[in-house]
Parts: structure tokens; sequence; C-alpha cells
């Protein structure tokens, strides 16, 4: 597997003075991805899980329903080549779009399409907390370069079942839903934790995979917290586990006892 940092000269400032040293950059690899023939999209990805991103991405922008719909998802030198099985391209789609690490391409169904979320699952706090730390210490290029978001799924006991990190919080998102569509791993029956903020785009996703629960370390949207309501999505954020410590613009605050909001669902975690 390719490496997805590099080292670059830099000059680094300590005790007031400026010194010769090296910093680890995240790479930023263009992929472009062609379905059935046609030039779809590229996109802005740190290498790594690219199958499990482009697979995750159409079916989180709603132009497959299931990874049965692939025929074909080949990785060669010049990007991905997907077949899909008798399905065209809706014609409203403008070819050839770009996605940059910022944000993903709004999907193209409504919202009034997306399902009811249908699951048993109940988490125990700690689980969650288990979970986002499990997260953090997983992340090595994180740790490398602190370029990067993170995503992760786990089992309801707060196991993880895939790790992901990449430029973009949509990509690491698209990878992990990727991982389970193409490990056919229920939905219903783990939930995601990740470093991004649950804005509607996000939430839609996680909504269309039919996982009942998100919990991140930042913040959620109006807009992705009403989407979440309406499809039965439990969101969590702010989670910080006791001794977590995090940046400001000031100083380094470490903190002394748990913390997490719970915006929507409450009822399953105990």
């Amino acid at each position: 597997m390719p490496s997805a940092f590099k080292l670059v000269p830099c000059r680094k400032l300590s005790e007031g003075h400026f010194s010769r040293a090296e910093a680890s950059v995240i790479i930023e690899r263009e992929l472009p991805v062609y379905v059935n023939g046609q030039h779809l999209f590229t996109a802005s990805i740190a290498p790594g899980m690219e199958k499990e991103f482009v697979a995750g991405y159409l079916f989180g922008q709603g132009f497959i329903n299931g990874v049965q719909e692939i025929h074909s998802l080949e990785i060669e030198n010049d990007g991905v080549n997907v077949v899909l099985r008798e399905k065209t391209l809706p014609r409203t789609i403008k070819a050839s779009f770009r996605i940059v690490s910022g944000g993903g391409k709004t999907a193209y169904f409504k919202e009034s399409s997306l399902p009811k979320i249908h699951s048993s699952l109940k988490l125990n706090k700690k689980d969650v907390f288990r979970a986002m730390n499990t997260l953090f210490e997983k992340a090595s290029l994180y740790r490398e370069t602190e370029g990067v978001h993170a995503a992760g799924l786990f089992t309801a006991h707060g196991l993880p079942l895939c790790i992901v990190e990449d430029i973009g919080r949509h990509n690491t998102l698209d990878k992990a839903i990727g991982y389970a569509l193409l490990n056919k791993i229920d939905g219903s029956n783990v939930f995601l934790v990740s470093t991004g903020r649950m804005a509607s785009e996000m939430v839609t996703k996680i909504c269309r995979a039919g996982i009942p629960l998100v919990a991140t370390k930042t913040a959620v949207t109006d807009k992705g917290l009403e989407i979440g309501i309406k499809c039965g999505l439990t969101i969590i954020g702010f989670v910080r586990d006791a001794g977590n410590k995090i940046n400001t613009d000031m100083e380094v605050r470490t903190f002394d006892k748990s913390v997490m909001r719970i915006y929507s669902g409450a009822e399953r975690v105990a």
C-alpha cells in the first residue's frame, strides 16, 4: 500500500529561533471515477481504500441502492472504472464534476426518500467514549500529519470494525460506509464515530446506510439535526472522555470529566 504522507523541508520556530526541520504532510491524490464508460467525477482523497470510497460515494449519493448493482469496480493507474448492472446514470446529472477535500457534492435524491432507520441497537455511554478513544489511538495518519479526518465503524460493544482516515470528513464517511457495503455488514447493528461536523450531507449518508447512531468530537448543524430526527438517527456531539486533550487558541485544555451532548435519539444510550 502506498504511503499516505511524505516528508518536506520546513523552518521550525522553537524557543524564539528558526531552525531547519522536516514535516510530514498528507498526500492528496486525484482520483478520476468512470461509471459505465462516462467520467462521472474526480475526487481529492488520501491514498488507500479507493474501492471502499467509490462504493460508499455512489451509494451515499444515490447513484446505487446497494453493491448488488455493481457489476465490476476496478482500480487502474488512471483512476477507477465502475460498471453498473443494467443501469444508466440519470440525465439530470452533470458529468465530470469535482469533489474537493472540503466537502462532497450534494446528493441528487430528495430528502423525503430517505428511509426510516430501524434498529434495536442500544449502547452504554462508556462504549461511546471507548470508541472515540480507539479512533484517536488508531488514527496514525492524524498523529503523523495532523492534517486528516477520521471515522470508524464499531460494534454495539465499542469494538472497531474499521478505522479510516482521509483529507475530507466526507471521504472518511464514504470509505467507512463502502467498507460496510463491500463486507456485507448490516448497518443497523453498528454505530459510527467521526471527527467531522455532522452537517446535512453527512447525516444524509449515514441515514441512507441505516446506521442508527453517530458520535462526533464536534457539533451538528440545524439541518443535520432535522434530517437525523426525521430518520430516527441518534446524534451525539462533543464527545470528550476524561483525560482527553484539545488544542485551543491559547492553550491545551485537558478534560477532567467525561462529557457528551445527545441531540436526538437519547433512548439508545444508557
